[in-house]
């Protein structure tokens, strides 16, 4: 168990696992194994306990009390026998047959489910992960919802993912784009929000998810939005070559996924195509319709696979869109405001746009508009980590997702320069200290700034625009 966890010798380790798809962000390395411990119960009075305890009977995950219960006693075992545990925890035990995941007391492996895929799959889930999805009408298991299980190109679909054997069972595949974005595991500078920049027709180049991004240099993940009132509600493209963890892929593809909000969360499903394919190839192309807009033009997006290059690792890809936010709907009777009626609301509306029923305030309908008409303007941040209105991206390197005032960058970037000349060969210079921001960020602040960081970093999740759970309805945090 410690060669398969944090082994150094091997390619199929947990640790090489995360440590590759983070690109070194998230590490496992310190993780330690206790055990065996010997429960002095039977089966059935563990199932019994399980049975009795109000607090696992009333819980939504009612159906999986008795494995709550197992690790429940194990971990209390493995305390009274002096271990020091982390709060994170994996249970192996030697007798029934599933892997859970629980929030209070981790992850749960029976005999036959003890391969990496499995294991890979249920940490994520602590993560705040769901399972992934598909746009097919389709139940993979018969407990499933209708497309669950069926992003072959996702982790969170594993037994019906597209994993490869290694040394330790079945592996991989790695995390789809929309997951990698919401860990914030994709440097930010290589994630493009198409249409920002004004270009809404061009071809580009994107290198493969499954290789280490600092061997490649184009974009890693395309967002292209389609809804004018949630900026989050995009159609994500990425490259994905059969690498690494990723070799169960048969051949370099392009896949699409769909971002949509549901309730508090948001899930992605991945695009299929024609006879159920979940992804293009060199020379292939998908075009969707978005809608009519008021003056009878059609909005929609093309993307279509100019070239492969399997030797390089990138493909290039053209993308089209004419999704327009300003403009109205089909359903939707756009009215022009008057010179005066500007003015007197000081707004830079030209138009609204009235629903069929024309029951909406005129002042609600010109604050939508003008949110509209800023649409790419205010997208400063974006994906599943922008941050909220007034804040921006602190971006000490390129994963840093925190959100700050924005004139925290300008001292941010000034430390950065004065680095060099706060330290000596020992360290920072008194009275400097290292900022810490994360683990490598050495640079030289003084102490003050050090705890400012640090209480961003601990106040990361109020400034977001959305902090939820992804892929479900379950909650975040303990």
């Amino acid at each position: 168990f410690i060669e398969w966890m944090i082994g150094r010798n091997g390619p199929d380790t947990i640790e090489r696992y995360f440590s590759d798809v983070s690109n070194n962000v998230y590490t496992i390395m310190g993780t330690n194994i206790h055990g065996w411990f010997t429960l002095p119960w039977s089966r059935n009075e563990v199932r019994q306990m399980a049975n009795e305890d109000s607090e696992l009977q009333d819980s939504i995950d009612r159906d999986f009390a008795f494995y709550d219960k197992t690790k429940e006693l194990c971990v209390e075992l493995a305390l009274r026998s002096g271990e020091t545990l982390h709060n994170q925890k994996i249970t192996i035990v030697n007798a029934e047959h599933n892997a859970v995941y629980g929030k209070r007391f981790g992850v749960l492996l029976t005999p036959k489910l003890i391969f990496s895929s499995v294991l890979a799959h249920e940490m994520v889930h602590s993560f705040y992960i769901g399972h992934s999805y598909s746009d097919r009408n389709i139940k993979i298991f018969p407990h499933s919802r209708s497309g669950e299980y069926d992003d072959r190109y996702d982790l969170m679909s594993t037994a019906n993912a597209l994993m490869h054997p290694s040394t330790y069972g079945l592996s991989g595949p790695g995390l789809n784009g929309p997951h990698l974005d919401y860990l914030g595991w994709l440097p930010m500078n290589r994630v493009l929000y198409f249409g920002r920049d004004g270009r809404h027709n061009y071809t580009l180049r994107l290198s493969s998810l499954s290789i280490p991004h600092k061997s490649t240099t184009a974009w890693l993940l395309v967002l292209i939005p389609y809804d004018r009132d949630d900026p989050g509600n995009v159609y994500t493209v990425e490259y994905r070559t059969p690498n690494n963890y990723d070799s169960g892929i048969k051949q370099g593809a392009v896949v699409i996924h769909r971002i949509q909000r549901v309730g508090s969360s948001y899930y992605s499903m991945i695009v299929t195509h024609s006879r159920d394919y979940y992804e293009l190839l060199e020379h292939t192309e998908w075009v969707h319709f978005l809608d009519f807009d008021s003056s009878n033009k059609y909005q929609y997006i093309r993307i279509r696979v100019e070239r492969m290059n399997r030797r390089a690792h990138y493909a290039d890809v053209k993308i089209i869109s004419t999704f327009d936010p300003i403009a109205c709907r089909s359903f939707e009777l756009k009215k022009a405001l008057s010179s005066n009626n500007i003015n007197a609301k000081s707004t830079t509306v030209e138009h609204i746009c009235l629903p069929s029923s024309h029951a909406i305030d005129e002042e609600f309908l010109i604050q939508k508009q003008e949110k509209r008409n800023r649409f790419f303007d205010d997208r400063q941040t974006y994906g599943m980590n922008a941050c909220e209105d007034g804040k921006i991206w602190r971006a000490i390197d390129a994963y840093d997702y925190v959100c700050v005032d924005y004139e925290r960058i300008a001292t941010i970037l000034e430390d950065n320069q004065l680095d060099s000349t706060r330290r000596s060969d020992d360290g920072c210079r008194d009275p400097y200290v290292t900022r810490d921001a994360f683990v490598g960020d050495n640079v030289c602040v003084m102490k003050e700034e050090h705890v400012r960081i640090h209480q961003e970093n601990n106040d990361f999740h109020s400034h977001m625009r959305n902090y939820a759970f992804f892929n479900g309805q379950d909650t975040v945090g303990v």
